[in-house]
């Protein structure tokens, strides 16, 4: 079977400015990871932020998905970057709710999976101040 890579969507240019230009917006950071060279600041801000905010508001635990979603409203029309890394957030959001709702196999999974989701927030927080897509891994995707 072979091996799936994740992939970065970016679906977001118009048709007529798919051009030479377009190619020259996305290239590879030293890390390996696609990054978008026409970021602005307030993207590269917001895309660091959405995942930063979990471990801001570690108590209130429900706003931990409402901000991205909300951010995500108002950015994904606006900019792949911000589009990207609040679907990413939300998805991690969504994982770790998942492993908190199922009793058994979640409530085992749950102490492994959230030291590795601490390190990984930390991660896309960097790849989003450096406007860089970034993939968490192991977490589930419902919002594509």
């Amino acid at each position: 079977m072979p091996k799936r890579m994740n992939t970065v969507r970016i679906n977001h240019a118009p048709a007529q400015q798919q051009s030479v230009a377009q190619s020259d917006r996305y290239r590879l950071s030293m890390r390996g990871l696609l990054r978008d060279t026409g970021a602005t600041d307030a993207e590269r801000v917001v895309s660091c932020a959405v995942h930063l905010w979990p471990l801001m508001i570690a108590f209130l635990a429900p706003l931990a998905l409402f901000v991205p979603l909300v951010l995500w409203l108002a950015f994904r029309r606006r900019s792949p970057l911000v589009d990207d890394h609040c679907r990413e957030a939300m998805n991690a959001q969504c994982t770790l709710l998942v492993l908190v709702l199922v009793p058994c196999i979640g409530w085992i999974l749950l102490i492994p999976w959230s030291v590795l989701s601490v390190v990984s927030l930390l991660r896309a927080g960097i790849a989003g101040a450096d406007a860089e897509f970034f993939r968490y891994p192991a977490i589930l995707r419902p919002i594509r």
